[in-house]
C-alpha cells in the first residue's frame, strides 16, 4: 500500500506541476491584495495598529479557507469525473491503483497548496510592523507580486510581462485602498 502511495505521489506530481503552480500563484495573489488593500486602506483611516494587524490575519485566514475549502470541491468532483471516464475507457475498476492513489494526492496537494499560499499575504504585514512603516510593506507586497509572476513558464520576457501584469493588479488596490481610506 506504501509503494502505491508514493508512486501515486510520484504520478501526482509528475503530471500536476502546472495545476498546483496555478493554485499557488492564485492563492498567493489573493493573499498578498488582501493584505496591502488592508495595510494601506487602515493606514489612511488611521486605525489603531492592533486593529489592521487583526484585520490582515483573519482575512488571509478566511480568503484561505475559502480557497481551500473551493480547491476541494471543484477537484473532488473533477478528479471523480475524470477518474470516471478513465475506468470506462479501460472497461475495468481501478480502484487501489496508480491512478486512484494519485487523484486522491492531486485534491490534497490542490487543497493545500490552494489553501496554505495566502499566508504569503502576511510577510508585508510583517514587513510593516517590524519596520513600522506602511510603504515598506506596499513595496513588499508589489515585490511579491512581480516574483508571482516570475513564477509561470515562458521566456524571461513572459515572465516579466506577466510579473509586471501582476504587480499592476496590486497599483490597481493601491489606488482603490487610498479612496477607500481617505
Amino acid at each position: 500500500m506504501f509503494d502505491k502511495f508514493i508512486e501515486g505521489l510520484r504520478y501526482s506530481l509528475k503530471n500536476e506541476v502546472p495545476m498546483l503552480r496555478r493554485y499557488l500563484i492564485l492563492g498567493a495573489f489573493d493573499g498578498v491584495l488582501l493584505s496591502l488593500g488592508i495595510l494601506v486602506s487602515a493606514n489612511l483611516a488611521k486605525a489603531p495598529q492592533n486593529v489592521t494587524e487583526l484585520s490582515v490575519i483573519s482575512g488571509i485566514i478566511a480568503v484561505s479557507i475559502s480557497s481551500a475549502w473551493n480547491s476541494l470541491i471543484v477537484e473532488a468532483k473533477e478528479r471523480r469525473l475524470e477518474f470516471d471516464r478513465l475506468e470506462r475507457q479501460m472497461m475495468r475498476s481501478l480502484k487501489g491503483s496508480v491512478y486512484d492513489y494519485g487523484m486522491k494526492i492531486t485534491i490534497v496537494l490542490s487543497v493545500l497548496s490552494h489553501g496554505l499560499s495566502p499566508f504569503l499575504g502576511l510577510i508585508s504585514l510583517l514587513t510593516t510592523v517590524v519596520t513600522r512603516n506602511v510603504a515598506y510593506g506596499t513595496f513588499v507586497s508589489l515585490l511579491e507580486l512581480f516574483l508571482l509572476g516570475l513564477s509561470y513558464e515562458g521566456s524571461k520576457m513572459d515572465k516579466i510581462r506577466s510579473g509586471l501584469f501582476i504587480a499592476a493588479g496590486g497599483a490597481l488596490m493601491l489606488v482603490v485602498s487610498y479612496f477607500l481610506g481617505k
